[in-house]
């Protein structure tokens, strides 16, 4: 199969994905209305709000959410040659975790909408903690990658600690762990727009400098034959995946294994070329992401499952399988 199919298969599966996310819930609005809804037919006003304002901004946020921590999980996957990287590894997890907990602090009281305080500092303590950990960049010698690797593990550590301990002391800490789990259903089109333009400014970047990732895989030494400022790259590319990886953040919560395990289907399936598995991986991971709150939001009416919950448990198996197919 030439990878043309196999783009437009992926494409078609991510398609389909939107589609299943937008006729099926656990709201009484059959098909039929969906697609009236979705045409402007006339419609009854309850299924109609029900389409435009829930189903599909939300899963217009999942598509995006799922391409951002994809190709988040791709640059750092590449830049630590670690094939276990992800995003929340470099500190993007713990420090998003230590902005909602200090928002839920801070403005339990506070006319500033919840929503709001945790997006914001969910974002701004994913991009402080992940810039503190790639200045260890500068104090890694001739093995810079190994250095950040390290210390987003110490960093992230410490960070998780002090987030959890302000988490126990909260009156309102039934919010917080519900944003640990993941949480999309106060998606709305404000939310769409900034992801959006995020992921496509950082794609296009990380696209373009598609070669230098491939140089990197080759080792530091190969990429600095290559003409790659490996110091450089860390901090450009580590850049752009914290800026994908937080926003994505901000705005649902921790959801984890996408990043993880959605790289390695797209080589298997794409190779290992930056030029084309940066948008195999965003396509795959956008359908992904769009099922997995498919199935979070149906399997347990009404207020159905954390998404986290069903991203581990659809992406561990994945994860597993490919370990085991690696070491044989």
């Amino acid at each position: 199969m030439t990878r043309t199919n196999r783009f437009t298969l992926a494409a078609l599966f991510a398609l389909g994905a939107a589609g299943i996310g937008l006729f099926l819930g656990p709201s009484e609005v059959g098909p039929g209305d969906v697609w009236r809804a979705l045409t402007g037919a006339d419609v009854d006003s309850t299924a109609a709000d029900i389409v435009h304002i829930v189903r599909v901004p939300r899963v217009l946020l999942a598509l995006l959410v799922g391409a951002a921590l994809s190709i988040s999980g791709v640059l750092f996957q590449a830049l630590l040659r670690n094939d276990l990287a992800e995003p929340y590894l470099l500190g993007v997890g713990p420090g998003a975790l230590f902005g909602v907990t200090l928002a839920a602090l801070l403005f339990a009281d506070s006319a500033v909408p919840p929503a709001l305080a945790r997006g914001v500092l969910a974002f701004l303590g994913a991009v402080g903690v992940a810039a503190v950990v790639f200045s260890f960049a500068r104090r890694g010698a001739r093995r810079p990658a190994v250095s950040v690797l390290l210390a987003g593990i110490a960093v992230g550590a410490t960070v998780h600690a002090l987030a959890s301990g302000i988490l126990y002391t909260l009156e309102d800490w039934h919010h917080v762990v519900r944003w640990l789990l993941g949480d999309l259903s106060l998606a709305e089109h404000q939310q769409v727009l900034i992801l959006g333009t995020v992921l496509l400014v950082g794609g296009a970047l990380a696209w373009i400098g598609a070669r230098d990732l491939d140089a990197l895989t080759l080792g530091e030494e190969g990429a600095w034959h290559a003409g790659v400022e490996v110091r450089r790259a860390l901090w450009f590319f580590g850049g752009l995946g914290c800026l994908l990886a937080a926003t994505a953040v901000a705005q649902c919560g921790l959801v984890g294994f996408v990043g993880l395990v959605v790289p390695h289907i797209g080589r298997r399936l794409f190779g290992p070329g930056h030029r084309a598995l940066l948008p195999a991986s965003a396509i795959l991971g956008a359908g992904l992401l769009v099922l997995a709150d498919t199935l979070a939001r149906t399997l347990h009416p009404p207020q159905g499952l954390p998404l986290a919950v069903v991203t581990a448990a659809l992406g561990a198996p994945v994860l597993a399988a490919l370990v085991l197919r690696r070491g044989s």
